[in-house]
């Protein structure tokens, strides 16, 4: 016969019970964690998918008005890049009337401003980074945007050089075989291989082993050194900039050679925190998620708007 003490006792859980349950529960979680970051980081990759696509929708909103795409980067390294010219076409007109479109380094409007049009949600680091070490001001703090604009390819997917290629005395190179470039415009009509087969704007969202060289010296909104376009430039002159990119090295490397090792360089890194590739806007206005298997001589290929090689589909 039971009694009401040893009842009681049969009741409860013993407790090799309860570590079962507990190992049961972890065992749970083990296996939901991978599928909730895979959740996760699938919106992130959208997100960033849409921000692209703002920007396509805002590149061909310009050209729509002024027949062109904007300059990449203007005359003088404080004119304001691509980026400030399509402020008025993401929603962004009171910004772009506080800038001044020859000195955004001194717009005030511009000082820890953080647009997310040009933030990537599955980037690690700070959408306004500590100023980079400079002797104009280190009080500056000014977005580093996670998209940046493409001007080609180094080397040149054809082999072109004289009027194409500028080597910058600080190391790296500039191209205008781009659909963004130097003190110059381009129209659809002179994408020749067509606008679904060009990059237009890539990543740049993480870091390069561990350093942060997302292209920002100065002023990531600002634009370059020279006031002639590439194809005019003089052997040895002063060369650098913000907010293009030539593509001279792999995406998602984990070192950066000549033109990458820099924050003002010619040929920073594409790069993401997505899993296996990053995205990168076509001149179309599409979206293409670039995976990290794509031949390296296909990618630069298809940086260049008028190279004439032929893409496969990707």
């Amino acid at each position: 016969m039971l009694t009401r003490a040893s009842a009681r006792r049969k009741s409860g859980f013993t407790l090799i019970e309860l570590l079962v349950v507990i190992a049961i529960i972890a065992i749970l979680i083990g296996l939901l964690l991978p599928a909730v970051q895979k959740v996760r980081e699938a919106a992130a990759r959208m997100k960033c998918s849409n921000n692209l696509k703002q920007l396509g929708v805002a590149l061909h909103n310009y050209h729509s008005g002024f027949e062109k795409f904007p300059t990449g980067q203007g005359a003088g390294i404080g004119s304001a890049g691509w980026r400030v010219q399509l402020m008025p076409y993401i929603e962004q007109d009171n910004v772009f009337r506080q800038v001044s479109l020859t000195d955004v380094f001194n717009s005030a409007v511009l000082q820890n401003l953080t647009l997310q049009t040009f933030v990537c949600p599955s980037s690690p680091l700070q959408a306004v980074p500590d100023p980079v070490p400079s002797w104009y001001s280190s009080a500056v703090r000014h977005q580093a945007p996670a998209y940046i604009g493409i001007m080609g390819a180094y080397p040149d997917p054809i082999g072109r050089t004289a009027g194409t290629i500028h080597a910058s005395n600080y190391g790296g190179w500039w191209s205008n075989t781009g659909m963004l470039l130097a003190n110059e415009q381009v129209n659809v009509l002179g994408c020749t291989d067509g606008s679904s087969n060009t990059f237009m704007i890539g990543e740049q969202s993480v870091a390069v082993g561990t350093n942060d060289l997302r292209n920002r010296y100065y002023s990531s909104w600002g634009s370059f050194t020279q006031s002639r376009p590439v194809s005019g430039l003089t052997a040895g002159s002063d060369t650098w900039g913000m907010g293009l990119t030539c593509v001279a090295y792999a995406s998602n490397s984990r070192t950066a050679g000549a033109g990458a090792n820099i924050t003002y360089g010619g040929n920073t890194i594409l790069n993401s925190g997505h899993t296996n590739g990053l995205n990168m806007l076509r001149a179309d206005g599409s979206i293409q998620f670039v995976s990290s298997s794509m031949a390296f001589a296909t990618f630069q290929a298809m940086c260049s708007r008028n190279d004439g090689l032929v893409v496969a589909d990707q």
